[in-house]
């Protein structure tokens, strides 16, 4: 088990944030990847059968596939949207938000008693998306009022080495002391409203993660390359206190009911989106299958148990 040292941890609580490298097994990553390049490439023989993508670019490694499809295609937005965003709830992505190794180092941040926070992204930001700065923002000042106190941990993990070129990470460190901090619509802080401060670059590489406070003030810089920088926003929060939320999230870790831990990705989370109370764009839809990825009967009644 990898132990924070006691001046990581002080870090984290006086500064709001740990870079951490070579902490996270990067073969586990693999099975999310899998999942992503064969949505990738579904959706591309999809859109250059339709006649509305140029090329496959099937030889392309999956750091530069996505940069050229997305060049390629008549909308870019075409061929990007389906992998952002909060729909791809696969057996990989549970591997990866239930590692051992991650939960160690959250454990060592808020205790043994862990949910699976239900904000989460996958994303791959591009070149073609923005040529300007990113804003900064603070995610726990997006979530309800009755969260402001509950203990919460970022993690902002890559799924290749992501450099600021990329599109890489900047912090403020001790931006969490401030409170919550002014945002205007899009969750974006203005510059008058943010306090000076040091910005720290986090580049941050396959293996490693960078953790956070909520209140932590962040932003991604551009992409210049012609990779995309593929990363997980996930976030972890004591499984005591409100999410701030309004849909669910699951239990990773606990000492006390060991016997609820989610185990199975299909009966353990994905099934708790079937709903229509659940918004829109958290929910699993037929247009969301895709083969290898979920099983047959996710929309019906009752899963497996």
């Amino acid at each position: 088990m990898i132990r924070l040292s006691v001046e990581q941890v002080r870090q984290f609580r006086d500064e709001g944030f740990i870079l951490l490298h070579d902490v996270l097994p990067v073969e586990e990553f693999q099975p999310l990847i899998r999942e992503l390049q064969e949505v990738i490439d579904i959706k591309a023989r999809e859109l250059h059968a339709a006649g509305t993508l140029q090329g496959l670019h099937a030889d392309e490694p999956f750091e530069t596939r996505l940069h050229y499809l997305c060049e390629d295609a008549d909308d870019p937005d075409d061929m990007y949207r389906v992998v952002f965003g909060k729909r791809h709830k696969t057996a990989g992505l549970f591997k990866v938000w239930t590692l051992p190794p991650l939960l160690n180092l959250v454990e060592q941040l808020i205790g043994p008693e862990i949910l699976a926070h239900p904000q989460f992204n996958t994303r791959a930001k591009l070149a073609f998306q923005e040529s300007s700065i990113g804003t900064f923002h603070q995610d726990g000042a997006l979530l309800n009022k009755e969260a402001e106190q509950t203990p919460m941990v970022n993690c902002w993990i890559p799924l290749v080495n992501v450099t600021m070129e990329m599109g890489g990470m900047q912090v403020v460190p001790n931006s969490q002391e401030w409170g919550v901090i002014p945002h205007q619509d899009g969750g974006r802080i203005l510059e008058v409203d943010l306090k000076s401060g040091d910005i720290v670059d986090c580049p941050v590489p396959l293996g490693g993660v960078l953790l956070f406070d909520k209140l932590t003030a962040h932003r991604a810089l551009p992409n210049r390359t012609n990779k995309a920088r593929w990363s997980l926003d996930l976030r972890y929060c004591n499984a005591d206190a409100p999410t701030g939320r309004n849909y669910p999230g699951f239990l990773v870790r606990s000492k006390i009911h060991p016997e609820r831990v989610a185990t199975d990705p299909y009966r353990d989370w994905v099934r708790l989106f079937e709903s229509d109370s659940i918004p829109e764009y958290h929910r699993i839809t037929e247009k969301d299958q895709r083969p290898g990825l979920r099983p047959p009967n996710l929309n019906q009644d009752k899963l497996p148990s």
